[in-house]
């Protein structure tokens, strides 16, 4: 047969007889390498525990999220700042339990605990005494709602024996009575104006280089984390320029709002000044506007 065959098509033949061995010695090359590879596991190195997560690569700093903790304790004035803005993107309303503790005229008070209803626009707050009712058992402000010579008022309603005569009075939110059973008026109530007051008092003292503020460590509240914060002024009793000497803040960790401020008269932080506490908190708990009238309260 070969010797019939021209040499054109004996070439042609033989070629084709090497491509097809070639073909068959790549495709056992291939075989023998995907027999000796490793195989490959993908593990979420948040799964790792003991030993495995020391093997797991960390991820590069560069590239590496920056902590709560790191963010505070870097720039103390930028993370309150930073809480302010996450309250003004999202909170509404909120309700919660509120506790206050204050040294005032020299004198300091008992533990007072109330339920507190807050609703950011407009500005309104409600408060029912459940312990320690001082000299009224709820109140009730709504801003620019009722005014009078100029003056914002509020709906107080009187402790038990004066409610068997008259079942509420409207008083100055910032008149003499008010300023006897609390440091601050009503309208300074809640998360915001807690962390703007914080933020003016370290801007004045900065400003004139006299601030001590720094992010301290980790704490908890009523069973929640928190970060906790310190702040120290030059105050002198009796000097309005500043609300206190040294002043401890706990923002929760994860709603980022302070959940407990304490102020101090002295370094030693054994004079109280005032305490301020919420817990229990529901946020955005869209309260209906009844909440915030007369009617709604029953008086």
């Amino acid at each position: 047969m070969l010797k019939s065959m021209n040499p054109r098509r004996f070439r042609y033949v033989v070629g084709l007889a090497l491509l097809g061995g070639l073909g068959i010695q790549i495709q056992q090359a291939l075989q023998d390498s995907a027999d000796e590879a490793p195989s490959v596991v993908v593990v979420n190195p948040a799964k790792l525990t003991g030993n495995a997560a020391i093997a797991a690569p960390a991820p590069p700093a560069a590239n590496r999220m920056e902590t709560l903790e790191e963010r505070a304790a870097r720039d103390p004035i930028g993370f309150i700042e930073f809480c302010i803005d996450r309250y003004d993107q999202s909170v509404r309303d909120y309700k919660c339990i509120f506790t206050k503790q204050e040294l005032i005229a020299g004198k300091l008070s008992a533990e007072q605990v109330m339920r507190a209803f807050f609703r950011e626009k407009p500005f309104s707050v409600r408060l029912e005494w459940i312990k320690n009712e001082d000299k009224c058992a709820r109140v009730l402000y709504v801003a620019d709602r009722w005014i009078e010579k100029g003056k914002q008022l509020a709906v107080v309603e009187p402790g038990k024996i004066a409610r068997l005569f008259i079942p509420y009075v409207m008083m100055e939110i910032d008149g003499r009575d008010a300023q006897k059973s609390s440091r601050r008026t009503i309208n300074q109530f809640g998360f915001r104006n807690s962390l703007s007051l914080i933020l003016k008092y370290c801007k004045l003292a900065q400003e004139k280089g006299l601030l001590h503020f720094e992010y301290v460590g980790q704490g908890e509240v009523d069973g929640r984390a928190t970060l906790v914060f310190e702040r120290r002024l030059p105050y002198v009793e009796g000097d309005p320029t500043w609300p206190d000497r040294v002043l401890v803040v706990h923002i929760d960790k994860e709603h980022l709002l302070p959940s407990l401020c304490i102020a101090y008269a002295d370094d030693e932080k054994t004079q109280l000044l005032g305490k301020y506490m919420m817990t229990d908190l529901q946020l955005n708990a869209n309260l209906p506007d009844a909440v915030f009238t007369k009617e709604g309260m029953g008086l």
